[in-house]
């Protein structure tokens, strides 16, 4: 019997939506995960019969679920090794370039990323809001944000050369 993955859609689609946003924290991210398990679905139920079409898209949905948070703790890690290394370079950035002439040149940098790459990477860089409080006023998701990020982080890096170095947030 073939399955009718636009009733099973119908049917289990919300629920399985809020099951996901609760694991991912993000509702575009839990959406497009549920649509990529129906895919899935659809795809393993032309080639073999699925005898519980609701629990394999459970499982599915938590596993591609459980490989979005790893991908995202690991592009976390790298952004964080990046900004390490960055740190250590600091001081002899600042014997090359006086603090005035490095910030003019990053904001040269910032000015030219495009006006949402540029405004998320603002907000979390010098504002120093978390992703999801960047998610919550851009209306964005946090892969979105991500990816702004990784992409402002390179172009200055690119622009800076070895003189790039995200200064610290001042604490007052």
């Amino acid at each position: 019997m073939k399955l009718d993955i636009s009733a099973l859609y119908t049917l289990h689609r919300m629920e399985l939506v809020n099951h996901l946003l609760r694991i991912v924290k993000c509702p575009e991210t839990a959406q497009d995960l549920v649509q990529e398990s129906y895919m899935i679905l659809a795809r393993t139920a032309d080639d073999a019969v699925v005898d519980h079409p609701r629990g394999f898209l459970y499982r599915t949905a938590g596993n591609l679920a459980l490989d979005h948070l790893r991908h995202n703790k690991i592009v976390a890690r790298h952004v964080e090794a990046e900004l390490a290394n960055d740190t250590a370079t600091q001081s002899s950035v600042e014997s090359e370039f006086s603090k005035a002439q490095w910030q003019t040149l990053l904001h040269q940098a910032i000015d030219e990323l495009p006006p949402r790459c540029r405004d998320v990477f603002i907000l979390h860089k010098i504002r120093g809001l978390s992703y999801r409080e960047v998610t919550t006023m851009l209306a964005i998701s946090e892969s979105a944000v991500e990816k702004h990020i990784i992409k402002g982080l390179l172009h200055c890096r690119k622009r800076l050369g070895g003189h790039f170095n995200f200064p610290q947030k001042d604490s007052g």
